[in-house]
């Protein structure tokens, strides 16, 4: 069963037991984007591995069938690091990513913290390295598909045409990601302004999951307006929207 990855860890000289974060890229692949975040982290004190895991050299084009058994090698990598405080490993993705980090924190429990940019509850489909439909999943374990929800261009295009939120999934789904069974704090940041996806209703039914599991951990929600899909770093203007960025925190 593959599971190779890109990996590059940052960490700020002369340190040592420092909290860990996984950091992942979405659906743009390489790593450039991880190491960049992955860096920033490593500033404020965190030892951060950045992993590529798709459409980079070595790897598939395709982000398609990844195995999830990635971020279990990342985590042991992270484990036998001296910098590193095994105790406190978390994890971080946007986009993808987020759906990524979401999933593979509900099989590792050794991940005690979850940071989602821009997510999804659900799993998706895998998409081509064109950028195309793949018909089998975007994620896999022990070799087989996770389920996951299905692309349909008339569905698209319908909603485009009707100025609908796309995809629309029917709530408590068989593609759903088991939430409740991640073994840490969640951390949710969306924005109202999300070109690709509904990030703010993924966040709802991600709560609405949590609460109906009885979940004991905490979740925090960053609602973050105008700033679209694509936010990053702090501070960084998003130039698809005219209005100033404002954000409100909110449990």
């Amino acid at each position: 069963m593959p599971t190779q990855l890109s990996r590059k860890i940052f960490y700020p000289k002369h340190a040592n037991r420092l909290p860990a974060i996984i950091v992942l890229s979405g659906s743009e692949g390489g790593i450039e984007k991880a190491q960049s975040i992955a860096q920033l982290l490593a500033n404020h004190g965190f030892s951060a591995l950045a992993i590529g895991y798709f459409n980079i050299k070595g790897l598939t084009s395709n982000l398609s069938q990844i195995p999830i058994e990635i971020i279990k090698s990342a985590i042991d990598f992270l484990k036998s690091h001296d910098v590193t405080d095994k105790d406190r490993i978390g994890i971080y993705g946007r986009s993808k990513g987020a759906e990524f980090a979401l999933l593979a924190a509900s099989y590792y429990t050794q991940i005690k913290c979850v940071v989602i940019n821009s997510p999804s509850n659900i799993v998706y489909e895998g998409i081509s390295h064109k950028r195309l439909p793949i018909r089998k999943s975007s994620w896999s374990y022990k070799g087989k598909d996770i389920n996951y929800f299905p692309f349909s261009y008339r569905s698209f295009i319908w909603s485009k045409i009707k100025n609908q939120s796309f995809p629309i999934v029917r709530e408590n789904s068989e593609y759903e990601i088991p939430v409740e069974k991640t073994n840490g704090n969640i951390f949710c940041v969306f924005s109202t302004k999300d070109e690709i996806w509904n990030a703010e209703l993924a966040t709802t039914r991600i709560e609405k999951r949590l609460k109906r599991y009885q979940f004991k951990n905490k979740l925090r929600i960053m609602r973050v307006e105008h700033t679209g899909h694509m936010l990053t770093v702090p501070f960084q203007p998003n130039n698809r929207y005219k209005s100033i960025s404002q954000c409100r925190n909110y449990e």
